[in-house]
């Protein structure tokens, strides 16, 4: 009998022990589910050293790298990150233009070249880097990469890009 009931105290006392645990890792657990979503962010920063961008999360861009098309994030079906190849930065000569979050957004070009980035982008296709540089047109300044596909070419602010999934990287 006696040892029935130390088996019953055990019983107990371990329950409460793993209920403990579960509420003390709780917060990591939730974390380590979205920790893909916060692989960057606007906090992260930026360095390039020859033709490598690297990302002080650890993430590297360089040119001849190829990334995937992601859905379009702006209004109507437009990139709010890509831009056409003949498009112009609008430059920020008394600082940076409140309407616009980002540089890349306030920019010039033809209606029909808007168009035809806004057809030409097929999510899942690929683009490939072909030049890195920072800009300082607009403001604020980011990192710019020309793109390619087989037909076209495109301008991206590329963290933006990643932030927003308008491009995203191969496995």
């Amino acid at each position: 009998m006696n040892r029935i009931l130390n088996s019953n105290c055990m019983f107990k006392i371990f329950n409460k022990c793993g209920i403990l645990v579960v509420f003390a890792l709780f917060p990591f657990l939730l974390e380590a589910q979205t920790t893909s979503d916060k692989i960057l962010n606007k906090n992260t920063t930026v360095e390039l050293n020859n033709d490598t961008l690297f990302y002080s999360n650890g993430l590297k861009l360089f040119i001849g790298q190829k990334l995937i098309v992601g859905n379009a994030a702006g209004e109507a079906g437009q990139y709010r990150s890509i831009i056409s190849n003949k498009a112009a930065l609008v430059p920020s000569i008394w600082g940076q233009d409140m309407r616009y979050e980002n540089a890349i957004e306030n920019y010039e070009d033809s209606k029909k070249n808007k168009e035809k980035v806004k057809k030409s982008l097929i999510p899942g296709n690929l683009l490939t880097i072909t030049k890195i540089w920072f800009q300082k047109t607009g403001k604020p300044y980011c990192y710019l990469v020309s793109l390619s596909s087989d037909t076209d070419n495109y301008k991206c602010d590329i963290k933006l890009a990643l932030i927003l999934k308008e491009l995203l990287m191969q496995q």
